[in-house]
């Protein structure tokens, strides 16, 4: 398979699952930051109708990083693979290199994922509930615009890595195990989706439940880089010593280790897997989705290619 067919079927896998699968990622990322006791913290979203609005905020950052993201990782994965023969060595190493473009993502993502129609206004001023749709409609503009310096946009980057290495050593290798099983050699696009998508989905399922904590941890992490410190002045503003008004400086970053710490003391080792029925659930289908559509996509590229040699002959 060429590097072109490579990165075209990674975008369109990436692309296939953004849509369909984001509300229930906006869903846990609301579930995971829900203080502890309340409702939405145990997961009675129909408590609170709020929860539902707006979904799909973010998605626009998440949309502009992933075809990138996706294209590298699948070109690292299918390089290292046909020279190692190891999944877990394959896909660690491009799991790697995908998470240090779609870090910055995931942090705007995330801080979007929760502005509520109330959100401050980073210039001070209250959006009020008539002017929710501005804050849905540019809801990663928003976020972006609460994230003081450029450096927060990689906060969380390595317990993304954290996540994803054991996710995807845990994954891949049971994903491409099932798939040979599954699969014949001269399976059409369809057939081939079909029984990737299972064997995606099965795996991911597994691999998404065992690294909940570390999910947890790291919504907290990246949420933390759009959260204002409280401060005086109009709108938690305060002065500086030239009098010109600012936001006053983020709370002190705490280490991945600190916040696991503090997860278990308010609320013990089960809010460690908050949210992990929601990501197990989510991560099947959207693995099956995405891990599916690149592998019908690569025959697909590959069949059409083909095809065009052949009348290039005749």
């Amino acid at each position: 398979m060429s590097g072109t067919d490579t990165l075209l079927a990674g975008a369109i896998a990436a692309f296939t699952v953004d849509l369909l699968i984001y509300p229930l990622d906006t869903l846990k990322t609301r579930l995971q930051k829900a203080s502890p006791g309340t409702a939405e913290a145990r997961g009675i979203f129909w408590k609170n109708p709020q929860l539902y609005k707006g979904l799909y905020q973010g998605v626009g950052s998440v949309v502009i990083a992933t075809a990138p993201a996706a294209g590298i990782f699948f070109t690292v994965y299918e390089f290292l693979l046909s020279h190692t023969g190891s999944a877990v060595v394959s896909s660690s190493l491009a799991e790697v290199c995908s998470c240090a473009i779609i870090t910055p993502a995931e942090v705007i993502k995330q801080n979007a994922q929760v502005l509520s129609a109330r959100a401050p206004h980073p210039h001070g001023r209250t959006i009020g509930s008539v002017n929710a749709s501005l804050v849905i409609g540019s809801s990663s503009l928003q976020a972006l615009r609460r994230i003081p310096k450029m450096a927060h946009l990689w906060r969380g980057y390595t317990v993304l890595v954290g996540r994803n290495l054991p996710f995807t050593a845990m994954q891949f290798p049971v994903f491409e195990a099932l798939k040979k099983w599954l699969l014949d050699r001269d399976s059409g696009p369809l057939r081939t989706g079909m029984s990737a998508g299972v064997s995606a989905g099965a795996a991911g399922c597994v691999a998404a439940v065992v690294t909940t904590p570390v999910d947890v941890v790291k919504t907290k992490v990246m949420l933390s880089a759009g959260q204002r410190g409280s401060g005086s002045g109009a709108g938690g503003r305060e002065r500086n010593a030239k009098g010109v008004k600012r936001w006053p400086l983020h709370q002190e970053r705490k280490s991945a280790l600190t916040v696991a710490k503090d997860v278990v003391r308010e609320e013990g080792w089960r809010g460690l897997m908050r949210g992990g029925a929601l990501r197990g659930g989510w991560t099947a289908v959207g693995s099956g989705l995405y891990l599916g559509s690149y592998e019908a996509a690569k025959v697909w590229l590959r069949e059409g290619r083909e095809e065009a040699q052949k009348s290039i002959a005749i």
